[in-house]
């Protein structure tokens, strides 16, 4: 399988249409329907707004979206980059206790839609992960169970001509 990695970096809420197109060709090139194309759009545009508000009074924050197609399926990371800012703070226990309930709120939506999610302790970083191998396998069995339609069919129009 080859890999297939990309990055988007996006410098503030009103550049949703970036990520949207993003995600548009991400699933275009991999040739995912409309259903899962939505969830993962939907996803990751909530994950975005997630750290927006939950870092809000960070100040040169931007979020990098980083791409990945690996053998489980596709692979969004969502981080947030503030600008001269190498280490972490220190963040006191009602800090703490404030993003994790501002998480457990708004993450039901994104936990409804995605396979698997992967939250960093201090909500700088959310892993979305998209399994899309077995999209295949449920057109196979649609296609077959067309395919038996078509037969049953064709046998009981033979069967009532004589």
């Amino acid at each position: 399988m080859n890999k297939d990695y990309r990055e988007l970096l996006i410098n503030g809420k009103g550049e949703s249409v970036k990520l949207e197109r993003f995600i548009e060709e991400i699933c275009d090139f991999y040739n995912i329907n409309n259903e899962y194309f939505g969830n993962i759009l939907l996803a990751t545009t909530e994950a975005v707004e997630i750290l927006f508000s939950i870092n809000n009074e960070e100040k040169n924050k931007k979020i990098s979206i980083q791409f990945d197609r690996n053998a489980k399926g596709l692979v969004f990371k969502i981080r947030l980059k503030i600008d001269g800012e190498e280490s972490e703070r220190e963040e006191d226990i009602l800090d703490r206790e404030v993003r994790k309930h501002k998480l457990a709120k708004d993450i039901f939506i994104i936990k409804s839609l995605t396979d698997e999610i992967t939250i960093s302790v201090n909500a700088k970083s959310i892993i979305l992960v998209f399994y899309v191998s077995s999209m295949n396998y449920e057109k196979s069995l649609f296609r077959i169970n067309k395919l038996k339609e078509y037969w049953h069919s064709e046998v009981d129009v033979k069967q009532k001509k004589l």
